[in-house]
């Protein structure tokens, strides 16, 4: 990776944020050339940056337990051509909950490229905070598929597309999109989730292919349905995706429940968001979110509001 132009190596305080993201539909057949929509969210992760002495790495004052976080912050370094011995604490913070498929590595990533530069005095251009997040974003999920940096940096809602080259096309809905995002079950690993998925297909190409062309076609029917603010057609389609997803393996009988429940409390269509494996989901609300969001919402079961505005 090549260091970027600046005064590395000579640190200040800064500090760098980001938000999260979420996946309306095409997560895991994205990874298989299908295209994905996404959005940036504003829940997202803090970081400061403060030089240290001694040539340590750390976080809130002590070493990172979590290798791959370990790892993450090399790599911001190296990108940013910071020396070996050059040393400085993290103090990390934010509201996004954690590995529940909502980006919080993405968003840890961007915050992470963006406190490194300030506080090395580099001025990235956006194309290069890209290349750095991306190659972080690695040491979380193996070979993730882009989108989930791509919708953190961008913020808006969009068409996705892994490429090569990645190629992100924003979207304007004709109407205002009300959704409700449910944390439904427990933490999962992404990394691991989208491996397995990929093993599968990667052994029964002709089993799997055609469940990925499908959730193709629905991104696509939806993207039109968005445009056009044809909210039942939209709703249909991610309720349809969810029962590919849980085709696919990569639903919990916690998801399952909590989109049964939403669509019940009704919603327009729900499905899991994210990698699966555990984590949330996403409903479509017939009205305000925050009306569907307070009939999902329990202490053991978080649920939010999320509004993507229209032109």
């Amino acid at each position: 990776m090549t260091a970027p132009s600046g005064r590395a190596g000579v640190l200040s305080t800064a500090r760098g944020e980001a938000g999260g993201k979420l996946i309306l539909l095409g997560e895991h057949a994205v990874v298989h050339g299908q295209p994905a929509i996404a959005a940036g969210i504003s829940a997202g992760t803090r970081i400061e940056v403060s030089p240290a002495p001694g040539g340590r790495r750390t976080v809130g004052g002590a070493d990172p337990v979590d290798p791959r976080l370990v790892r993450a912050i090399a790599i911001a370094a190296e990108g940013l051509g910071l020396p070996e011995g050059q040393g400085f604490d993290l103090a990390i913070e934010g509201d996004l909950p954690d590995a529940v498929g909502l980006g919080s590595s993405a968003s840890l990533s961007v915050a992470l490229t963006r406190a490194l530069a300030g506080a090395a005095g580099t001025r990235l251009p956006s194309g290069k905070v890209a290349d750095i997040a991306h190659a972080i974003e690695g040491a979380f999920h193996g070979t993730p598929s882009g989108v989930d940096v791509t919708a953190v940096l961008h913020g808006d809602l969009g068409w996705y597309e892994v490429g090569p080259p990645r190629r992100w096309e924003s979207i304007v809905p004709s109407r205002p999109l009300e959704l409700v995002v449910v944390v439904a079950d427990a933490r999962h690993d992404t990394g691991r989730t989208v491996g397995s998925l990929r093993e599968r297909a990667a052994t029964s190409p002709g089993l799997y292919r055609p469940l990925f062309d499908a959730i193709g076609s629905l991104v696509r029917e939806s993207r039109s349905a968005i445009e056009r603010g044809d909210a039942a057609r939209l709703g249909e389609a991610m309720t349809l995706d969810h029962g590919l997803l849980r085709t696919l393996g990569v639903s919990t009988p916690a998801l399952d429940a909590a989109v049964t429940e939403a669509m019940a409390l009704g919603a327009l269509g729900a499905k899991l968001t994210g990698g699966g494996g555990g984590g949330a989901i996403v409903a479509l609300a017939p009205g305000e979110g925050r009306t569907l969001a307070a009939l999902l919402d329990r202490p053991d079961r978080p649920a939010f509001a999320v509004r993507l505005p229209s032109a």
